[in-house]
C-alpha cells in the first residue's frame, strides 16, 4: 500500500462465512440439493471451494456429471428449504458484527455485498439485525454478473457516493477478492470462513486477519486514521499484518 492512497470511509462486508458462521449449514444443504436432484456426493472441499458463488450457480456446477437435464429451479427451492429449516445452525460472529458497527459509529457508509440472491436474503436479514447499521445492501438478485465480477461493489459504491479507491471490501473467500480487486477496492481477507487460508493469502488481500476480534481491531484503527487524516494530520497508511 502506498502513503498516497486516499483515506478509507467506507466499509463493504460479505456475508456468509463473514458476519455469519454459515459454512456447515451452507455445506450440508448443497449435498442434500446434490444427493436429491443428481444422485451425486460431491466432496466436501469441492462443495466448500463453491461457497461464495450464487446459488444459481452453484446448482449448475456438476450438471455435466449427469445424463440428464436437472431442474435448477427446484434444486434451488430445496436448497433454500433445507438452510431455512437448518437455520439453527447459524452462528452470527459478535467480534465481526461489531467491526460494522465500529466503522458505521466513526461516520463510514457501510453495505452488505453477498451472493445470497433476494428470496435468500428475505428471510436471513432478520436475524442478523443489522437494522440502522448498513446503508445498503446489494445481493445476487441485483446485478447481471454476481462475484466474481465486479458489478455487486460497483453497485454498492454508487448507492453510497462512494469512489472505490475510498472503499474496503471485507470477504471469506476468493471470489470476493476477485470482486473487490476489479472493481478498484482495497480488501481485508478473513481466514474463519468458506477457503482456505492458503487460497486467500495466494490472492494477496491487502489485509490478513485470522480472527474475528482482529477484524475489529483492524477497522477500529483504519477509522482512527481516516478520522486524523480529516483533523489535518498525515499519518503512514496501514501495514498488512504478518
Amino acid at each position: 500500500m502506498t502513503r498516497t492512497q486516499p483515506s478509507l470511509r467506507c466499509a463493504l462486508f460479505d456475508i456468509d462465512g463473514t458476519l455469519v458462521d454459515t459454512v456447515e449449514l451452507i455445506i450440508r444443504a448443497l449435498d442434500h440439493t446434490f444427493r436429491k436432484h443428481l444422485g451425486l456426493q460431491i466432496s466436501r472441499d469441492e462443495l466448500r471451494r463453491t461457497i461464495g458463488l450464487p446459488l444459481h450457480q452453484q446448482v449448475r456446477l456438476f450438471d455435466h456429471l449427469v445424463d440428464f437435464v436437472p431442474d435448477h429451479r427446484a434444486m434451488e427451492a430445496d436448497e433454500i428449504a433445507f438452510y431455512e429449516s437448518h437455520k439453527h445452525l447459524e452462528r452470527i460472529i459478535p467480534e465481526a458484527v461489531e467491526a460494522l458497527r465500529e466503522v458505521k459509529r466513526a461516520g463510514w457508509r457501510t453495505a452488505l455485498v453477498t451472493s445470497k440472491n433476494r428470496q435468500e436474503l428475505e428471510t436471513f436479514l432478520p436475524r442478523l439485525n443489522a437494522n440502522g447499521w448498513v446503508d445498503t445492501v446489494v445481493s445476487a438478485s441485483d446485478v447481471e454478473r454476481p462475484k466474481p465480477a465486479p458489478d455487486s461493489v460497483l453497485v454498492a459504491l454508487e448507492r453510497l457516493s462512494v469512489p472505490p479507491d475510498e472503499a474496503v471490501f471485507v470477504g471469506d473467500t476468493v471470489y470476493d477478492i476477485q470482486c473487490a480487486r476489479a472493481a478498484g477496492v482495497r480488501v481485508i481477507a478473513v481466514g474463519w470462513g468458506a477457503h482456505l487460508p492458503e487460497m486467500l493469502r495466494a490472492a494477496s488481500p491487502d489485509w490478513w486477519v485470522e480472527e474475528p476480534a482482529q477484524l475489529r481491531d483492524l477497522l477500529r484503527s483504519l477509522a482512527q486514521r481516516a478520522e486524523t487524516r480529516v483533523a489535518g494530520v498525515r499519518i503512514p497508511a496501514a501495514e498488512s499484518p504478518p
